[in-house]
Formats: structure tokens, C-alpha cells, sequence
């Protein structure tokens, strides 16, 4: 702050000695020099700590300053260097430091001037002296206009500067929670539900064992062993992607069939699937689509016990429509959704607001699940 008030401060220190050199060959009584000095001191401290005047206490600031130059005129009378110099700081530094909006400021340090040059200056040698004196100050303020006015520009820089890193820290900080997000999203859209695939075609084989049923029993071992393989593969592609963020192409409605032949086969439960879309979705949609049709099917085979299933995935005027429902027992949602623990519901409604979708889950009890997606395409990546 000091180094941007330094041309001011030689500026003062300037006029000050240029009203003691002059003043000293009209001899005058010491202490004028004493009071003139302790004035122009005190204008000067007032100057450097005007941050703790401006904004805020403006007038306090300007009012001091202008009548500390009013009073130190007094003591130059003969000589108005302190005229021509003084208040056109305080002009530029009214005009630069607080804008046009306080334009009364500078017009009453005007009024000041004209009063001090009323005064004090003889009036045969007023013309001479406002010839002299106006051209001076008009530069004198221009300057001091554009300083002041850079000065303010550097600060709000400053400012804007500490805005700019705070805001960095909170994209830092909401980078790094959208990326847990997205691991816990990915380790429970493949671990978890692969788990709980293996745990339900486990269940299947040890009621066939009981049955005696083994050759059905070795064909579901078989498509576990298969489960097992597949979900180590997608293990290994989420930690591709959380290391390198790639994205792999699907093939969206080839990837429903597969998902809903290998629910068929480890439930039993029978799945109705419809699909009437044209349009080529982009990976990111089908991506997230894929793996909240799955978390659904998930949910119901361990919670709904239904006996029928409906998969309905359509495209009407640049939206797609996606609904998920059963005829089991059904859920109070709110108890669900906000229960610890639930991050599959949790997971469907994140993924669906990521691609710019609404989800609507409504159930009652013993009267099934439907679960509907609305996903705009239109400008969707």
C-alpha cells in the first residue's frame, strides 16, 4: 500500500519544500515554520493510512484533508504553492478513490480553493495567477485521476485474484467429492450387484441340489463360473476408467438383452423387455441407462419378490422414456431413499440427474414398483 502511495508522497514532499524554500526569504517568525510543518506532517499521515478512512468514511477523510490544506495556506499566503498543489491531489483522489457517484466531494474541495484564492491572492495579479494556476491543476488532477483510478484497478485485481483462488479451492474440494461419488457409484454398480448376482445363483443351486435337480445345478454353476469372469472384467474397466476416465462404446440395447438373460437366469422370474429407440445414444447415456435398469433389477430380486417383471425403453419427441416395474411388494420410498445404507436408490437418482434426467419411483404396498425415467437428448453427451 505504501508503494502505491509513493508518488503522492513525493508529491507532498515536493510542495512542501518548495513553500519553505520560498517562504524563507520573507523571514518569518519560526513558528510558522513549526505550525506549517506539523500541518503538512499530519496531512501527510492522514494520506498514508487513507485505507482506514476510504471507502467507508469518505467525508471524515476528504473534509479533514481539505481543511488541513485550507488552514496550511494561511501559513503560504504570499506564497500559494500549497494552493496550486494540495488540493488537486485531493481532487484526483477523491475523483479516482470514490467514481463519479461522489462528484460533490471533489466540487466542494473546488469551493475550498476558490475561497483560499479569494483570500489570498492580491486581486491585481488574480488573472495572472488563475492563468497559471488552471492549466496546472487540470493536468495536475488528470494524473492524479488515472493513478488513483490504476491504483483501484490493482486492488480490485488483488481482490478479485483472492476470489479466483478461494473459488479454485471449492472446485478442488467439489472435484474431489464428485470423484468419491463416482467410485462408490462404480464399486456398487459392479462389485455389489455382481455379488449379489452370484449370491442369488448360489441360492438357486442349493435349491436344485435339494431338489436333486444336479444337472440344473451344474448348468447354473457354470453360468456363475461365467458371472464370476465377466465381473472381474468390468472390475478391471471400472479401474480403467477411474485412472484414465475413458468411456467404451455400448452397444445400449444389446447390453439390456444381456443384462435381463442373465437376471432371467439367476431369478427365474419372467422379464417382459420392450424397446423401441432409433436414435444412436451417446456413451455417457447408455452407460449410466445400463447400469440403473441393472441396479433396478437388483433391487427386485432381492426386495420386491415379484413374479413378473416390465422393462419399457422408448424414444418420443428427443426424450427418452424408461420404465422399470414390478408386481412384488413394494416399498415406502421415502423411508428407503433416505435410509443409511440404501446407496442403490441413491445411486439410480445420481446417475439420472448426471445425464440431465428425471426419476419418478412410485410403490405401494403389495401393489409392485414402477420406476420411470425421463432423459432429454437433445445437446445430451
Amino acid at each position: 500500500m505504501i508503494a502505491a502511495r509513493l508518488p503522492g508522497l513525493i508529491w507532498i514532499v515536493i510542495a512542501y519544500t518548495v513553500s519553505l524554500i520560498l517562504k524563507i526569504k520573507t523571514v518569518p517568525a519560526i513558528e510558522q515554520y513549526v505550525i506549517f510543518t506539523i500541518l503538512i506532517l499530519l496531512f501527510t499521515t492522514i494520506y498514508c493510512y487513507s485505507n482506514l478512512f476510504l471507502p467507508g468514511r469518505f467525508w471524515m477523510y476528504f473534509v479533514l484533508q481539505s481543511f488541513i490544506v485550507y488552514i496550511s495556506a494561511f501559513f503560504t499566503q504570499d506564497i500559494p504553492v500549497i494552493i496550486i498543489t494540495l488540493y488537486p491531489l485531493l481532487v484526483g483522489q477523491a475523483i479516482g478513490t470514490t467514481g463519479r457517484k461522489k462528484n460533490y466531494l471533489f466540487l466542494m474541495i473546488l469551493v475550498l480553493f476558490t475561497i483560499n484564492t479569494l483570500v489570498m491572492v492580491p486581486l491585481e495579479i488574480i488573472d495572472t495567477f488563475l492563468l497559471i494556476t488552471l492549466p496546472t491543476m487540470v493536468i495536475i488532477v488528470s494524473y492524479a485521476v488515472i493513478f488513483f483510478n490504476q491504483v483501484n484497478a490493482r486492488i480490485r485485481t488483488q481482490y478479485m485474484l483472492e476470489e479466483v483462488e478461494l473459488a479454485h479451492q471449492q472446485v478442488e474440494r467439489l472435484t474431489l467429492h464428485n470423484e468419491r461419488q463416482r467410485m462408490a457409484r462404480d464399486l456398487h454398480d459392479t462389485l455389489a450387484q455382481g455379488m449379489a448376482g452370484l449370491k442369488m445363483q448360489l441360492e438357486a443351486t442349493n435349491v436344485y441340489l435339494t431338489k436333486g435337480n444336479d444337472q440344473r445345478a451344474k448348468e447354473i454353476i457354470v453360468q456363475s463360473m461365467k458371472r464370476v469372469s465377466e465381473l472381474l472384467a468390468d472390475a478391471r474397466l471400472t479401474i480403467d476408467n477411474l485412472r484414465l476416465n475413458t468411456k467404451e462404446k455400448y452397444d445400449f440395447q444389446q447390453s439390456i438383452i444381456e443384462e435381463v438373460q442373465h437376471f432371467t437366469v439367476a431369478t427365474g422370474l419372467e422379464c417382459h423387455f420392450e424397446f423401441r429407440v432409433m436414435q444412436q445414444l451417446s456413451s455417457t447415456i447408455s452407460e449410466h441407462c445400463l447400469r440403473v435398469i441393472s441396479e433396478c433389477l437388483s433391487n427386485i430380486a432381492r426386495h420386491a419378490k415379484a413374479t413378473n417383471i416390465w422393462i419399457r425403453i422408448e424414444e418420443k419427441e428427443k426424450v427418452l422414456f424408461i420404465s422399470v416395474k414390478d408386481d412384488g411388494i413394494g416399498f415406502n420410498t421415502d423411508m428407503k431413499i433416505n435410509k443409511d445404507g440404501h446407496y442403490g436408490l441413491l445411486g439410480i437418482r445420481e446417475r439420472v440427474r448426471i445425464i440431465g434426467g428425471k426419476v419418478d419411483i412410485d410403490s405401494k404396498k403389495d401393489k409392485g414398483t414402477n420406476v420411470q425415467i425421463n432423459i432429454p437428448l437433445q445437446g445430451a453427451e
